[in-house]
């Protein structure tokens, strides 16, 4: 039986809802429907659960999903439920409008009708787990991650090039602390990980799946052997370089240019009576983070306390602690706001040509040492490793992650994580908690369930011409060549569904989310908004079920009203919508179609927002080419801290 349960918020939307007239109007399209006061308590969710068979179709008309998807999913024996955000998207939104809030109510409950009549029960993905774990780098955030995991009593093998010792850990760390800090958790991180396996090799492929991975290595003796394991940390660290401004200032000419580090030594070892006039010059082209400019300042500090005359030339020296900042100041740093033009090496020593442009007057200063500021970039074998592995890289060549706000140590692969200084330059406590979390999500996958349920992709392999257009396009390396043949990957699907939209073909179906339920839906919602509000037009947004969803509901959270004729369709992804869905829109008769993603860069799937705007800029040519309004199809970001951005794309509309 196909059912509906109705919920009036404890009563509060009763004046802002016609149930009874939308009862009537529903009672041909379900074969039950049932109205309740607070389906989210107690006493709601057990009348849900003793009134709904796992033979049953059900829908539920109340809140967003985001809040009571999750207890009611729990207690509804059938899997076969659709949430319409009655509240958010209808309710609070058209508080003014009793009639066209109700009619709106109708029609989307319509839908959801519609969409259970086409809904698949989710697929099961098993994943089987190796239970080693490979941890790539085993400077001091690898030696966390070894050490939380050996704690919780996982198997580790820590992979490094060539072997380390107590000075090398402190040595590759000395930007991130002082050497007191750095000498003292080496020695607590070394004892804790005494009983790790530490190879001396190289990865040279990489092969299988998230759970069991295939590692082939390159040994230090020059074996060639594999290794199984169920997940990887890359905690791979960071090198030195000159900046881009050390050729023009002699470095490798001139012995009197040296690098910060190169400083940092030299004080360590200085004599009393080897005080020096120091410039250490700021590459006005190279945005410091807060890590290298701490690192700067700890430096310039230990000079200037050794008696040193230290002159730093800078634009800007970001620090996450301003103390590191004030003690340099007391200790005689002398800072001057400028650029570095020109060094000449003399007999005198090192002339160098400064522009002040706090001042606006050219300086000159004669010295003994002139030390450029160091770039922290990623470990010489970082690209080929990423290459190997399939991970992106950033501009500054670090290993990028999924997605930084909720999933900030996963990598674009499933079952590979990221921490510390692979992932960008940090500080000791920065890394440090990044470690800690990459060994916990690594510990969730080993230990909890491996049974994941989600829609996936079906392939028509009639239809399908192995253009590999999915491949390249899938953001999760869930879709792979095998035999000649485009093959799914479930153990590494995320079910955003973005392939769909690339495939020309449409050899590619989503359960649940096939061509003809779209047609189904969109000609439904078009001829019951008709015969609800007649000749008013009407738009469709197809939002993302991520950030832009979060909007929309936001949106009803704070009252940001907008026109009753505007009905929100939820995609796993918006990176999912394709042509075919907005033509069929347009051709059913909306008058304008919004595709609402997350913001640039902020995907939850990574390519989503990027490829919705390629979807959109393509069907916006189409339409220019016939004679249509391109206008009438547009793509936006919306995210939850800006609830009025629905209001703003739809509101002169509709």
């Amino acid at each position: 039986m196909k059912k509906l349960f109705l919920c009036t918020c404890n009563k509060t939307l009763d004046k802002k809802l016609d149930f009874l007239r939308i009862e009537k109007e529903l009672k041909g399209v379900f074969d039950s429907v049932q109205i309740h006061d607070a389906l989210c308590l107690k006493e709601g969710l057990a009348f849900l659960e003793s009134e709904v068979s796992n033979e049953d179709s059900v829908v539920i008309g109340a809140c967003t999903s985001q809040i009571i998807g999750m207890p009611m999913s729990e207690k509804l024996k059938t899997e076969s439920v659709s949430f319409v955000p009655l509240r958010e998207h209808v309710a609070w939104v058209h508080s003014n409008d009793l009639k066209g809030a109700s009619n709106k109510a109708v029609v989307l409950l319509c839908d959801a009708a519609i969409r259970v009549d086409h809904m698949d029960s989710p697929t099961v993905v098993e994943n089987h787990m190796e239970k080693e774990v490979l941890i790539v780098g085993g400077g001091m955030c690898g030696l966390k991650v070894a050490a939380d995991l050996l704690h919780l009593g996982i198997d580790v093998t820590i992979l490094e090039p060539c072997p380390w010792d107590d000075t090398a850990y402190v040595e590759a760390g000395q930007f991130m602390a002082d050497k007191n800090t750095l000498t003292k958790m080496v020695k607590e991180l070394v004892s804790a990980t005494a009983s790790a396996t530490t190879i001396c090799c190289t990865i040279t492929g990489l092969e299988g799946r998230a759970g069991k991975y295939g590692v082939s290595l390159a040994c230090l003796d020059g074996k060639v052997s594999t290794i199984d394991c169920g997940s990887i940390v890359i905690a791979t660290n960071v090198e030195q370089k000159p900046p881009p401004m050390a050729k023009k200032l002699l470095y490798g000419k001139s012995d009197r240019t040296i690098l910060l580090g190169n400083l940092a030594t030299l004080v360590e070892k200085q004599g009393p009576k080897d005080v020096r006039t120091v410039l250490v010059a700021v590459d006005p082209t190279h945005h410091l983070s807060a890590v290298e400019g701490g690192y700067l300042l700890r430096v310039v500090t230990e000079a200037a306390k050794k008696g040193n005359t230290v002159i730093v030339a800078h634009s800007n020296i970001r620090t996450d602690d301003e103390n590191i900042y004030r003690a340099a100041r007391e200790s005689g740093v002398i800072f001057v706001r400028g650029t570095l033009e020109k060094a000449k090496d003399t007999k005198d020593g090192m002339v160098c040509r400064l522009e002040n442009t706090l001042e606006s007057q050219i300086r000159e200063f004669v010295v003994d040492l002139l030390v450029l500021q160091t770039m922290t970039r990623p470990r010489g074998d970082t690209a080929e490793l990423a290459r190997i592995a399939g991970l992106s890289l950033d501009e500054d060549g670090f290993i990028t992650t999924r997605y930084s706000k909720n999933k900030p140590v996963q990598t674009s692969k499933r079952g590979i994580y990221i921490a510390g200084n692979g992932k960008m330059p940090m500080s000791i406590d920065d890394a440090i908690a990044s470690a800690g979390n990459a060994a916990l999500e690594v510990f969730k996958d080993i230990r909890t369930t491996t049974r994941r349920k989600g829609w996936i992709p079906i392939i028509d392999e009639e239809q399908c011409d192995v253009c590999e257009a999915c491949i390249e396009a899938c953001p999760n390396d869930a879709l792979r060549l095998v035999d000649g043949k485009v093959t799914h990957i479930s153990q590494h699907c995320e079910f955003c569904g973005i392939c769909v939209s690339v495939c020309p073909t449409r050899a590619i179906e989503f359960q649940s989310h096939s061509k003809e339920s779209w047609f189904a839906r969109l000609e439904a919602l078009a001829e019951n908004h008709k015969k609800m509000e007649g000749e008013k037009p009407f738009t469709f947004v197809y939002a993302c079920s991520e950030c832009a969803n979060a909007s929309i509901d936001l949106a009803g959270f704070t009252g940001k009203g907008y026109p009753t004729g505007t009905y929100v369709i939820q995609f796993p992804c918006a990176g999912m919508v394709s042509p075919i869905e907005i033509l069929k829109g347009l051709a059913v008769g909306a008058e304008r179609i919004v595709v609402a993603h997350c913001p640039p860069g902020g995907c939850h799937h990574q390519t989503g927002d990027h490829m919705a705007e390629l979807v959109v800029k393509f069907t916006q040519d189409m339409l220019r080419s016939i004679g249509q309004d391109p206008e009438r199809v547009k793509a936006t970001y919306m995210i939850a801290a800006l609830p009025n951005k629905m209001q703003e794309e739809v509101a002169h509309r509709g």
